[in-house]
């Protein structure tokens, strides 16, 4: 089983409405992680920062699905990417 179908199958289970708060409150959590580790800058406020960042690109790829957006985001995706290679003068990004 690859990742898109266990995506698929939490989606089936849970629901879409389920998964989408899910999505916004690992994305609160990631705000959260990010503010504890400016306050206090150490390895245990990193690993939450990577904890949260992990859930969250999770529930990015879920939602990609729940709304039938993976096409679109890798478009866009590669077409912002481009423009700032672009920005940043680098020349051989592709």
């Amino acid at each position: 089983m690859n990742k898109e179908e266990l995506y698929k199958i939490a989606i089936e289970t849970y629901g879409d409405e389920a998964q989408i708060n899910q999505g916004i409150e690992e994305m609160a959590e990631l705000i959260q992680a990010i503010n504890k580790f400016r306050r206090n800058p150490c390895a245990e406020t990193l690993k939450g920062i990577a904890e949260e960042i992990a859930d969250v690109e999770i529930m990015l790829e879920q939602y990609k699905i729940i709304f039938g957006a993976t096409l679109p985001v890798n478009r866009i995706k590669s077409n912002k990417l481009q423009r700032l290679a672009e920005r940043l003068g680098v020349k051989d990004y592709d």
